[in-house]
């Protein structure tokens, strides 16, 4: 009798083991960013996105999540494969569920999971992959399961939409929200690759670098969220950047906007007396920089300056909820000359960035 027990115990285990599957591959990240032990490949994967350039939340980032499956111990073959997509919310957080064990959504039956693999993207940054870096197609190693903590780099003029879209890759829902891309990366084969300024010289500044949300909090005692990210005016290319914090929950009144052009010589004197002319009621007080404005506009209040010895001329609107006054959007407008300064410290003479 108990040889017989025995023997029912190892075929009921045997009948649960081939029930549940073969056990999924190790991972070969790990658990959370602070952790040795390896992460699961089913997941439940969850992660922050924060724009590189400031660390401001990234929202609205399409979050692409793939597993493969594959069957036989030795030599396998592909078992098909599953997906899941989110998108990040106004925190820059996304969670991803764990991958179920069985059923239409979950590990197909006999397979074993062989791998997974994230892909964030935003346009206006380089995608991110779990798995390679874009600025060499390495191997990452920071990726992490829980926890995950993802820098975008903000896209710059000299990359190439081509090798982009061979570093983001295929399939149905990464083609629905790359289809601008394809274009793009058409026309780019066909004329000269874009250096990063006029003179190709000093440090390539964004927008975003000049002001961060903390610095707006600081001086307006806003106590809310910002949605931030570049305005939809024009793409950002050699010659221009911008960056908008869109206050959460509130009209655009809370809102701060900052444009930025890089232009060298006679052509950033010009873009500045354009403004100048342009702006309703300008009123020149040379307060930063080299040169500088105050405007109204309804209830937009305006501060431009123009940096000659870098080539930069800079245009900041903040409504009347978030600035009440335009001393306050000129204190704005001071930081970010502060913060030119600070980042680039010993400009060539005459050149833009």
């Amino acid at each position: 009798m108990p040889r017989l027990l025995c023997t029912l115990a190892t075929a009921v285990a045997l009948t649960a083991c081939s029930a549940a599957g073969p056990a999924p591959r190790t991972a070969t990240f790990r658990g959370r960013p602070d952790d040795v032990v390896a992460g699961d490949l089913r997941g439940p994967f969850t992660g922050r996105v924060v724009d590189g350039a400031n660390g401001s939340p990234v929202p609205g980032a399409l979050v692409y999540a793939a597993w493969t499956f594959v069957r036989g111990d030795g030599l396998t073959v592909a078992a098909g494969a599953k997906d899941a997509v989110v998108s990040t919310d106004a925190t820059g957080t996304y969670q991803i569920p764990a991958l179920t064990a069985d059923g239409p959504d979950g590990i197909p039956a006999g397979a074993r999971l062989a791998d997974f693999r994230l892909l964030i993207y935003k346009r206006g940054f380089v995608a991110y992959r779990s798995d390679r870096r874009f600025a060499d197609f390495g191997q990452r190693h920071d990726f992490a399961q829980r926890d995950n903590f993802v820098e975008l780099e903000r896209w710059r003029p000299d990359h190439s939409h081509a090798r982009h879209l061979r570093f983001v890759g295929g399939g149905g829902v990464i083609a629905a929200v790359t289809g601008w891309e394809t274009d793009e990366a058409i026309a780019e084969l066909g004329r000269p690759r874009p250096t990063l300024g006029p003179t190709g010289t000093g440090p390539y500044l964004v927008a975003a670098q000049l002001l961060t949300e903390a610095d707006i909090k600081s001086r307006t005692d806003y106590d809310g969220q910002f949605e931030s990210g570049p305005l939809g005016d024009e793409p950002d290319t050699a010659t221009y950047s911008s960056q908008h914090y869109k206050a959460l929950g509130r009209d655009q009144t809370w809102d701060v906007a900052v444009r930025m052009w890089r232009l060298a010589g006679a052509a950033g004197s010009d873009r500045y007396d354009e403004l100048r002319l342009g702006l309703p009621g300008a009123d020149e007080r040379d307060e930063i920089a080299d040169k500088s404005l105050r405007a109204i506009e309804n209830d937009i209040f305006a501060v431009a300056f123009y940096d000659a010895e870098r080539g930069l001329v800079v245009l900041l609107t903040c409504g009347r909820g978030q600035c009440p006054n335009l001393d306050k959007t000129v204190d704005l407008g001071q930081t970010m000359h502060r913060r030119i300064r600070e980042l680039w410290p010993a400009p060539r003479t005459g050149g833009a960035p």
